[in-house]
């Protein structure tokens, strides 16, 4: 894209005056069809808050005409019956009304553009024979709960009251009316507005639309031009990216030759341990044994310390069996690289402490020669770190593997590490990686000081090479 992009900006430079204008114009159209849409979104959105406004005031003036009328009901039925609902239930509406009414007076004050128009004398006047109105309940009200029944009864019937109703009802009525007029007109002006909007838009973007045709047409001949220059030079990157693969594949070859080339020294060096220091030690054991039979009873001291000393020599014969499966790992060509993995980790975890979590597929799954070594390295070297120093008491193994990966994952509740503070010298986590690397594979390494260590390797279940017969795991 960012090449694309390039060549567009050289054929537009390169181009001529008439290319540099359908740009220039490209670019304005957009801008001026932002500005206006802004221009036009602030105004319905002016429409949309006088719209709500005047429904605002008509849903005021609709309640303020119930409120009204219940508490004329509630002062007509507490004055007729005495009973104490109806004195409740004005009681409760009367204060509504009052602050109702207040309260469309200032929004009328507010929102209105002239506060001595028309409406608003209106609602001034309407305030007025409210409070008047409402005096009027009151009184009536008063007696009633003074318990002067017939005067407050003369006091409802007089003409007054009934004027006062009708005079609020009419003024309500006319600012409903006025108000719906004026809710309706602003709808159709809104309306008018959006027509317009997308009028306007629509000729805009269609301008636009085919400025942008002619532009493609004109730069398409100079874009094809550049473009068959790129392929020229993609099919020369295409090379130089052919070897480049090629060159690391031989590295990858040399990598897993070191790699096979230390398997090789391990194991002559393990045959070694194994016939000659072992033939040694055992020999020896088998002496000192005689020796202690022989002077058990004469020399008991002596006989004692022969004791200890083949204790000894039965620790360093388990240390060198140890070494030797640490250097040439023979329980891989016997039982397989899982039953393997479960011997080691088992091992481990009772010689550390560790509370041992193993998920494993079944023992009897093949796995390359190859690919079982470095997988079998890689729990190594990973177990031997974190004997050493995760402190951990727990460590958990997870191996699955399928027909085209073979995915690693191992994880302890150590102290943990700083990944990004690892001294120079340190040759564990290094180690692992040369040996996933080597086959192609990828390794991850998750830690933070007191999270513990999270090893995740995903390696190809089919490296780039057998193990040669002469590593070959016997």
């Amino acid at each position: 894209m960012k090449k694309l992009l390039r060549n567009l900006q050289e054929a537009i430079l390169s181009a001529g005056w008439k290319i540099r204008l359908c740009v220039l114009l490209c670019l304005l159209l957009p801008l001026i069809a932002a500005l206006l849409s802004d221009y036009w979104l602030a105004t319905t959105t002016s429409y949309n808050n006088r719209i709500a406004a005047t429904r605002e005031r008509v849903l005021a003036l609709r309640d303020l005409q119930n409120l009204i009328l219940n508490a004329e009901s509630s002062q007509r039925g507490f004055l007729v019956n005495g009973e104490l609902q109806y004195q409740m239930s004005y009681d409760l509406v009367r204060p509504r009304i009052s602050q109702l009414s207040a309260a469309l007076l200032e929004r009328y004050n507010k929102v209105l553009d002239a506060p001595d128009s028309r409406s608003s004398k209106q609602v001034q006047q309407l305030s007025l024979q409210l409070g008047e109105k409402l005096s009027e309940m009151d009184i009536s009200v008063g007696y009633a709960r003074e318990g002067k029944l017939e005067r407050a009864r003369e006091l409802l019937n007089t003409n007054r009251g009934f004027e006062l109703a009708s005079q609020i009802e009419r003024h309500i009525t006319a600012l409903l009316h006025e108000e719906t007029l004026d809710w309706n007109a602003q709808l159709e002006q809104r309306a008018k507005v959006q027509a317009v909007v997308r009028t306007t838009s629509f000729y805009l973007w269609g301008i636009l639309l085919v400025l942008e045709i002619w532009l493609v047409l004109m730069l398409s001949g100079q874009i094809a031009r550049r473009y068959r220059q790129a392929k020229a030079i993609a099919g020369r990157h295409h090379e130089l990216h052919g070897k480049v693969l090629r060159q690391t594949q031989a590295l990858q070859d040399v990598a897993m030759e070191y790699q096979l080339g230390i398997e090789r020294e391990q194991a002559k060096l393990a045959r070694e341990l194994h016939d000659e220091l072992g033939s040694i030690l055992t020999a020896t054991k088998m002496d000192v044994s005689w020796v202690q039979r022989e002077i058990r009873n004469s020399h008991p001291e002596v006989s004692e310390k022969l004791k200890r000393t083949l204790i000894n020599l039965d620790q360093g014969i388990q240390f060198k069996r140890r070494i030797v499966q640490e250097l040439h790992p023979s329980l891989l060509a016997s039982f397989g690289l899982v039953a393997s993995i479960r011997s080691l980790a088992e091992e481990a975890a009772q010689r550390c402490g560790w509370a041992l979590t193993l998920t494993l597929p079944d023992d009897d799954v093949q796995v390359n020669d190859l690919l079982a070594l470095i997988t079998y390295r890689i729990v190594q070297e990973t177990l031997n770190n974190a004997a050493k120093y995760a402190k951990a008491s727990k460590l958990s193994i997870s191996l699955l593997i399928d027909h085209e990966h073979l995915k690693l994952e191992i994880e302890d509740n150590g102290v943990g590490v700083d990944l990004d503070a690892l001294p120079a010298n340190t040759h564990g986590l290094q180690g692992i990686r040369y040996r996933v690397n080597a086959i192609g594979g990828k390794i991850n390494f998750t830690s933070r000081p007191g999270e513990g260590l999270f090893t995740l390797a995903l390696l190809p279940s089919r490296p780039g090479k057998e193990t040669p017969p002469s590593v070959a795991i016997p």
